[in-house]
């Protein structure tokens, strides 16, 4: 007899940010009852036989697709789960027979095609040139048509699986990066209140998440009474007022106590599909300048919970910050706005119950 709680197997990356959407996912599970989760995290290096060939090691997408397959039949053999969410879409394309008998369900913050005019920034080369982009395109079509439904970070992203790669509306189901509102919440006892506005940035990749605009901002603007906070894994030279923090983990106490403390989140990014550092600091109740870039700025409403710039435009992020640290009224009500829009919109408990009703509803469990 099946059990009134099915066993749904989740298989996620735990590169970059898809460690964050792993911890705040497993965090809201465990809060419920009618479903029983089955964890199969795939890692970027293992000490496995994938890691040994030549032919794969070099390969992420070969490894974590090969991992991913191993893990769902594995935890299937075990004791059959009833349906399985895979993160992203390159662990599922070696799975395509699990995904036959195992009603699926694909989550990703990006296409291929959506990513294309950002991959300079990740040193990579077009995917869509000659016959090999012909390939890799009818290969995510082919992997998008075997699942029964997609989880897309944003609506950016849902856009290109509808109108390039040929998904049905109806079977995409946008859950925006989200996080525990109960953890990342604001706390106004811990807000210096000396008269400093304090900015947040936080991106590992300094160059990509567009820190470099924003340190040259720290030089070179003659605003003053303001504290620049870079929480990232690359070296740089800060200038006067910055103050940089390395190794901080997602959910820390020191990463949200830094948010807590901040007024202002600044990631003026030049390539990203979503982000769950914007979501984390609209939930701490910070204002929030951004950029565009794929579907980060839907987090954001321009001039309600913070500003957006265009990517890579210098000009308008240092005129816009300048405006706002000399602003701090704006940047409380802002925040205001930020927390109520997070509270609505951005938990991870509310998100998970559309998510988990959307699964089970195109899977049949």
């Amino acid at each position: 007899m099946q059990s009134s709680a099915p066993r749904i197997a989740f298989a996620i990356e735990t590169t970059l940010g898809n460690a964050v959407f792993l911890d705040n996912l497993k965090r809201a599970l465990g809060r419920r009852t009618d479903i029983t989760p089955v964890w199969l995290p795939i890692a970027e290096h293992a000490d496995d036989v994938w890691e040994q060939l030549p032919l794969v090691r070099s390969k992420l997408s070969v490894r974590g697709g090969l991992r991913a397959r191993s893990a769902l039949n594995q935890a299937f053999a075990l004791e059959p789960v009833t349906a399985a969410v895979v993160h992203t879409q390159r662990l599922a394309h070696l799975s395509h027979d699990f995904m036959r008998r195992v009603p699926s369900v694909i989550s990703t913050d990006a296409t291929p095609s959506g990513l294309e005019e950002y991959l300079r920034y990740y040193g990579l080369r077009t995917q869509h040139a000659g016959w090999m982009g012909r390939a890799k395109h009818a290969l995510h079509r082919r992997t998008y048509t075997l699942a029964k439904g997609m989880l897309s970070f944003s609506r950016f992203t849902k856009r290109s699986l509808v109108e390039e790669y040929g998904v049905p509306d109806t079977r995409v189901h946008v859950a925006w990066p989200s996080v525990d509102t109960t953890l990342w919440r604001p706390a106004p006892e811990k807000k210096p209140r000396d008269g400093v506005v304090r900015l947040l940035f936080v991106g590992s990749d300094l160059g990509r998440k567009g820190g470099q605009l924003l340190l040259r901002w720290a030089w070179e603007t003659r605003r003053r009474n303001w504290r620049l906070d870079v929480v990232t894994a690359t070296p740089f030279k800060p200038p006067p007022g910055v103050h940089v923090h390395v190794g901080l983990q997602p959910n820390s106490p020191e990463l949200i106590g830094l948010a807590q403390a901040a007024d202002l989140f600044v990631l003026p990014t030049l390539a990203d599909m979503s982000s769950w550092a914007i979501a984390e600091a609209k939930a701490a109740g910070l204002a929030v300048v951004t950029t565009p870039a794929g579907g980060v700025g839907e987090l954001v409403r321009d001039g309600v919970d913070g500003r957006i710039v265009p990517a890579g435009d210098y000009t308008a992020l240092a005129h816009t910050l300048d405006a706002l640290v000399r602003r701090p009224e704006t940047l409380a009500a802002m925040g205001s706005e930020s927390r109520r829009m997070a509270e609505e919109h951005l938990d991870m408990d509310s998100t998970c119950s559309r998510m988990l009703a959307f699964i089970r509803q195109v899977t049949g469990v």
